[in-house]
């Protein structure tokens, strides 16, 4: 344990059993308890194929997670935020989240924080897409984690009737089990257990929302640049990656001994085969990630989003998206390897980007004929004129307004339009609903000069856990920002409304879409992106395929 002035911080707390051996490509079972004291002094070492990309070390045993919560003893308890980290399902660890931040922003405001660990890459997300490997082995570690945490956190001063599950992006499942059991040992209120993930962390609390095993397990959900009906956020085609995956490393797919043969393996096989895969980490695809959950009927026990969100537990859900999420993958980055055709784009081609660029990207990758047929050129043409045309007021004449409008394009399709779906159905189905847009831009990577006006994905978790993979400087507008952005978190997670000094986000309703816009002067705004909802929520069924969520009508 280690004790600042006003946090107490416990790391490496194993949540289930190594899930190694026999326990590969199985739900993760519950961790044997153990005699002596637990030193809690370390992060755990990341999860198998984070080390790909970062160049750390990693291991499969790697089911653990950190408590971090406020130094003083309260009688009622502390609310709880658990976190499930981003990484498009193959990268993310606890470590690089860090604790500084996390104490500084959240704890000192009265909330404890819980970051866990999942499978990632083939070990949490292989699948046969049969009973032989059913796959979804990272939402279930979220899950048991979870329910650990509900068992114990009434120890930790933990209020488990008040815990918020958070996520970035592509994270949460298992670990929420592991929570609920063990939250109030740290003085937490196990009923108020708010989860929390951001991008592919977020597709996962979204996801984790939706589970039927979940739904005692926590109080709020917070889904940050992510969400479940994002088409990246669930792969039908996982097990055709897996397959392939399979041949590559030895293993006959048609067998009914191929769990066996996989297990098997080591791990320097897996990586071996991986790496010239994956090394991109993204594809020349509009579903960018190479691998992600699957919707199996057992996690989920519908196969239909939309009627799992109906029958799901009415929960107070606080969405968000940064205004220009897609800059990340569209500018020259080296976090993303080397440039292609579509993604990655270096510099000066940014920068001359055309309005025949702009048709080129949607043909190459929108209008693909497998998902429109003959009508894919008459889907070219309408996609590429409605984004050409799009009101340029709030255009600066310093930046390519057709490279805005390619960024745009990634942004509506992986994070927008889906977050906006998710918000609306919500809303209609009587859930307390709230949105933000985080428009402040932050260098968050080393992608050289700004080509577009807007915050890239990753901007706004900046603002509560500091720079991921570099150190960040905020100006003082920026601190501006930063404080109104950690208040709506905090007091959302607190008392399930967000809000700042000043201001009180309303609910989204049937009759009024609106949400708070987060920048250099935060205010509440309506009608978020209407016409491009519209657009796309019309388009669809005309051409019998919905890009942004993945289905066909």
């Amino acid at each position: 344990m280690e004790s600042g002035e006003d946090a107490e911080i416990f790391l490496g707390i194993p949540f289930a059993a190594p899930p190694i051996g026999d326990l590969r490509f199985e739900k993760p079972q519950e961790v044997s308890k153990w005699n002596e004291t637990l030193k809690a002094k370390e992060f755990p070492p990341a999860c198998a194929t984070h080390d790909i990309f970062m160049g750390h070390g990693e291991t499969e045993d790697c089911l653990y997670l950190n408590i971090f919560k406020p130094k003083a003893s309260i009688k009622e308890g502390y609310p709880v935020m658990f976190f499930v980290y981003g990484g498009g399902f193959l990268i993310g660890d606890t470590k690089t989240y860090g604790y500084k931040n996390i104490s500084d922003n959240l704890v000192s405001k009265g909330i404890i924080v819980v970051t866990i660990q999942h499978r990632l890459g083939p070990f949490g997300f292989f699948t046969t897409g049969d009973s032989r490997i059913p796959g979804n082995y990272g939402l279930w570690d979220q899950l048991e984690a979870l329910k650990f945490v509900n068992k114990i956190i009434d120890k930790f001063n933990g209020d488990k009737s008040r815990i918020t599950i958070a996520g970035v992006s592509a994270g949460a499942g298992k670990a929420l089990k592991f929570v609920n059991k063990i939250i109030d040992k740290f003085n937490g209120d196990k009923n108020r257990i708010t989860i929390a993930g951001v991008s592919a962390g977020a597709g996962s609390v979204s996801l984790l929302g939706l589970s039927e095993e979940a739904y005692d397990l926590f109080s709020q959900i917070l889904p940050m640049s992510g969400s479940a009906f994002s088409q990246w956020a669930t792969k039908s085609e996982v097990a055709e990656i897996s397959n392939d995956l399979a041949d590559a490393i030895g293993c006959d797919k048609n067998s009914t001994t191929i769990k066996e043969c996989l297990k098997a393996k080591n791990v320097s096989e897996f990586q071996k085969i991986l790496k010239p895969k994956i090394e991109n980490y993204v594809r020349d695809d509009i579903n960018l990630l190479q691998i992600a959950p699957r919707m199996d009927g057992d996690f989920i026990k519908s196969n239909c989003l939309k009627k799992a969100t109906k029958n799901a537990p009415k929960k107070p859900t606080f969405i968000g998206v940064c205004s220009q999420e897609a800059t990340i993958y569209a500018m020259a980055n080296p976090f993303f390897r080397s440039p292609n055709k579509y993604f990655n784009l270096p510099i000066e081609k940014a920068k001359n980007y055309s309005k025949t660029d702009l048709e080129d990207f949607v043909r190459g990758i929108l209008g693909k004929e497998k998902y429109f047929g003959n009508k894919s050129e008459e889907f070219v043409k309408e996609v590429s004129e409605f984004y050409a045309n799009q009101k340029s007021e709030n255009h600066n004449s310093s930046y390519n307004f057709f490279f805005e409008q390619y960024v745009t394009i990634m942004s509506d399709l992986n994070f927008n339009i889906p977050a906006l779906r998710e918000a609306v159905l919500k809303a209609k189905n009587d859930n307390p609903t709230y949105f933000y847009v985080y428009d402040y831009n932050i260098d968050i990577t080393d992608m050289g000069p700004k080509l577009v006006k807007g915050a890239a994905h990753g901007s706004a978790v900046v603002n509560l856990f500091g720079g991921l993979y570099k150190p960040i400087q905020i100006d003082e507008s920026g601190k501006k920002v930063q404080k109104s952005f950690v208040d709506l978190i905090a007091n959302f997670i607190k008392n399930g409304t967000p809000s700042t000094d000043s201001i009180t986000v309303p609910s989204i309703t049937p009759e009024s879409f609106q949400y708070i816009d987060v920048g250099v002067e935060t205010a509440v705004k309506k009608d978020l992106w209407k016409d491009r909802l519209d657009f796309w929520n019309r388009i669809g069924p005309k051409y019998g395929y919905d890009l942004a969520s993945a289905f066909y009508y």
